[in-house]
């Protein structure tokens, strides 16, 4: 196991060297999702095969590497390092493009950076190996939900709906699709809904607090349980 763990330490330290030596501008193909989906040159091609070479030598299957890779592109992301961890994700797709955490990855990549309509295809694909998925599902319902914020078109927040109804079924304890449905709620001017769908959420896990939407929905209505104010200086009361 030690050895396992120090060849694949020295593959990522020299795939890491290697990217920094590379490091370019962000539309480089490397840090955009499935490579930018361009085709590679030839010389790319040597460069992935002399890769998954390595890694057959260092890991007991491509789909072992593929969740390695997977794992530290999450540590950079929760980082901020967004590139970097874009490439890790890369490396992991380039392993086992069945890894539907690929693409379930790429698309929180674009929807952070305001690409819906490319996280949505993203999540799709992942959905094919996860229909069921709760989480999936309702990260594939906040894409809708941003997809409204920019479109004002009901047919998004329909989708939205339907998406965080299936989450919601897969696991009612699901406290980002109750955060996300609390903001259906608010676009549907049901505010009283919105409310006892943000306080259910924040009850299961704090974590699914959005505070930008907190004071949205503060503007418009007085939280019911008095447990948040419209008040820059108040802190939340109740732990």
């Amino acid at each position: 196991m030690k050895r396992f763990f120090l060849a694949a330490a020295t593959l990522v330290l020299s795939v890491s060297m290697a990217y920094a030596q590379e490091q370019q501008p962000a539309s480089n193909p490397k840090v955009l999702p499935m490579f930018g989906q361009v085709a590679k040159t030839d010389a790319q091609q040597k460069a992935d095969e002399k890769f998954l070479t390595s890694c057959d030598k260092s890991f007991e299957s491509r789909t072992e590497a593929s969740n390695f890779f997977m794992e530290r592109g999450w540590e950079y992301l929760n980082e901020g390092q967004v590139d970097t961890a874009v490439y890790r994700f890369n490396l992991a797709w380039l392993l086992n493009p069945d890894n539907y955490n690929t693409y379930w990855a790429f698309g929180l990549v674009e929807n952070s950076k305001g690409n819906t309509q490319e996280a949505i295809g993203m999540f799709d694909r992942a959905l094919k190996y996860q229909p069921n998925n709760s989480l999936l599902l309702s990260d594939v319902g906040a894409a809708y939900l941003q997809q409204y914020i920019k479109d004002k078109k009901k047919k998004s927040l329909k989708q939205a709906t339907a998406f965080l109804d299936r989450s919601l079924k897969a696991d009612q304890n699901n406290a980002f699709a109750l955060a996300n449905y609390a903001q259906v709620y608010y676009y549907n001017k049901k505010y009283t809904e919105a409310w006892d769908y943000l306080h259910r959420s924040r009850d299961i896990n704090i974590m699914s607090l959005d505070y930008n939407f907190l004071a949205d929905l503060l503007a418009q209505m007085p939280d019911p349980k008095g447990m948040f104010r419209n008040d820059p200086n108040a802190v939340e009361s109740a732990n």
